[in-house]
């Protein structure tokens, strides 16, 4: 629908003028010219050519709007379908620093932590859209290079305790002593568990 909010919005007059030479021409053509007399009858007669012509120019305008917005929703579905799928094959390859800092999030039982961007598995994770910046892409490009981040919408029901290598259940004392230790450096210290 994102061509039918930019592109219609620009031409609104121009499609008020569309609709109403449809209209116009349709009620003409369809309203018996008996009616309105024999003068009457014989100028829509003489103009009925024009009339057809202003039928067949607005319904070929209304007709290539809806070709380009049913385009443009294809288009979209099939962008969300590619991404999905690239999320699905990420999440599938996942490395174990990958796993590390996705895991962060539950160790940390936040949705939204600060991470260094220019760590090699959370630049992976950003470019490949599992994560995302909590509170829109950042404006400039400043020394701090720690953000705010947080799992992508489309990549939360992926991410699961499975893949992220944790369990459901209670974990044994030795479990979580794996996990923390598998913690990236860059982690806060003291998650309590």
């Amino acid at each position: 629908m994102k061509y039918w909010n930019t592109h219609f919005s620009q031409f609104q007059t121009f499609n008020w003028l569309m609709v109403w030479l449809l209209l116009c021409s349709s009620a003409i053509l369809v309203f018996p010219a008996e009616r309105l007399g024999p003068a009457a009858a014989e100028w829509l007669h003489a103009c009925s050519i024009y009339l057809w012509l202003g039928i067949l120019v607005s319904g070929s305008y209304f007709l290539s709007q809806l070709i380009l917005i049913a385009i443009d929703l294809t288009r979209a579905i099939y962008q969300e379908h590619q991404q999905r799928d690239k999320l699905q094959q990420m999440i599938r390859c996942l490395d174990f620093s990958e796993r590390a800092v996705l895991r962060e999030f539950v160790l940390q039982r936040k949705s939204v932590i600060k991470l260094p961007v220019t760590e090699p598995a959370v630049k992976n994770l950003l470019e490949a859209g599992v994560l995302t910046y909590a509170y829109g892409q950042p404006f400039s490009e400043d020394d701090i290079m720690i953000k705010a981040l947080m799992i992508a919408l489309p990549a939360r029901p992926l991410i699961t305790y499975k893949v992220l290598g944790l369990s459901k259940g209670k974990m044994s004392e030795e479990q979580i002593g794996q996990i923390i230790s598998a913690r990236p450096k860059f982690a806060s210290k003291g998650v309590s568990r």
